[in-house]
C-alpha cells in the first residue's frame, strides 16, 4: 500500500509538476515521407514486408481504437521479452498517466517514464485538442513498451542520451502539426527522438543499421526474416517504428540530405 501511495506521488510531480520544454516538431510536416528519394545501400535491405500477424489488417483496425489487445501481444511480446522487459495484464491498470507509469515499472522500463510519452508534444497544440497530455490509449501500451525498451537499448549501447520528441498522435494532434494522415504515431508505433549534435545521431544511425536494419535484434522471427520497422533520418533527430501496417520501410528528412557531413551507413540519397 505504501509502495503505491509513493508510487502515485512521484508520478503526480513528474507529470504535473515537472517544467518540459517543449520538442521541435517542425520536421513533423515532411513525416513517414520525403522529398528525396532514398534507398539502403544494400538493396536487399530496401524489402517491403510486415508480420503475418498484420496480414489483412487495416491501417484502421490498427489504430488504438480498434486494435485486438491479443495481436499486439503476438507481435510484441517476444520482441518486449528480447529487450529484458515482461509482459503484464493490462486490465491491471488505470487509463492514466499514474497507471502508464506503473505498467511500464513492473514490467521493466527504467530510464523512460510516463512523463517522457505523455508530454512528448507541444502544449499548446495538445490544448487546442482538448488534450491534457499525449498519455497513449491503454489498448497500445504493449507497444509503448516495447519502443520505450528499445530507446533503453539504444542508449546503452550507443552512450547516447536521446530525448523523446514525439510517440502517441491522436488523430486531432496530428492533423494540428501536420502529420501524415496514416502515420505510424496515430497507433502508438513509432517514437521520434533528437541528440546533441550530428555524431551523436550518427552512433546510433550506425548501431541501428547493423544491429536492427540488416539484422534482426529479436529473438522472435524465423531465421532470415528481418525486423519490420521504420527509420526517418534527420540531422539531430531520428523516428523508428515497429511493426507498422506499411511495412518495412525508410525515408531521410531533408536537414539531414543539407547538413550531414557523417558518412553514409545503411541508407543513402539518390
Amino acid at each position: 500500500m505504501k509502495a503505491k501511495i509513493l508510487l502515485t506521488i512521484l508520478t503526480i510531480l513528474l507529470i504535473g509538476c515537472g517544467k518540459k520544454q517543449d520538442p521541435d516538431q517542425t520536421y513533423i510536416v515532411m513525416d513517414e515521407s520525403s522529398s528525396t528519394s532514398s534507398e539502403s545501400i544494400a538493396k536487399k535491405y530496401d524489402a517491403i514486408s510486415k508480420t503475418s500477424h498484420l496480414e489483412g489488417i487495416s491501417f484502421t483496425d490498427d489504430s488504438c481504437e480498434n486494435n485486438n489487445i491479443q495481436t499486439d501481444i503476438l507481435i510484441f511480446s517476444d520482441k518486449i521479452e528480447s529487450l529484458g522487459g515482461q509482459i503484464n495484464e493490462l486490465s491491471s491498470y488505470d487509463q492514466d498517466a499514474i497507471g502508464l507509469q506503473k505498467f511500464l515499472s513492473d514490467s521493466g522500463l527504467t530510464s523512460l517514464n510516463a512523463q517522457d510519452f505523455a508530454r512528448a508534444g507541444t502544449q499548446s497544440t495538445m490544448k487546442s485538442c482538448d488534450l491534457i497530455d499525449l498519455t497513449p490509449p491503454k489498448s497500445c501500451w504493449y507497444r509503448t513498451l516495447a519502443l520505450g525498451l528499445l530507446s533503453e537499448k539504444i542508449s546503452e549501447e550507443t552512450g547516447v542520451q536521446i530525448e523523446l520528441t514525439s510517440h502517441y498522435r491522436s488523430t486531432c494532434y496530428n492533423e494540428k502539426v501536420g502529420g501524415s494522415k496514416k502515420s505510424d504515431h496515430i497507433g502508438a508505433k513509432a517514437i521520434d527522438f533528437s541528440v546533441k549534435n550530428e555524431a551523436e545521431r550518427h552512433r546510433v544511425e550506425q548501431y541501428i543499421c547493423n544491429e536492427i536494419w540488416k539484422e534482426n535484434l529479436f529473438k522472435q522471427s524465423s531465421e532470415g526474416q528481418l525486423n519490420n520497422i521504420s527509420i526517418g533520418l534527420g540531422h539531430t533527430f531520428m523516428h523508428i517504428g515497429l511493426d507498422s501496417v506499411h511495412g518495412r520501410r525508410h525515408w531521410i528528412y531533408d536537414n539531414y540530405i543539407q547538413n550531414n557531413t557523417m558518412p553514409s551507413t545503411c541508407w543513402k540519397s539518390l
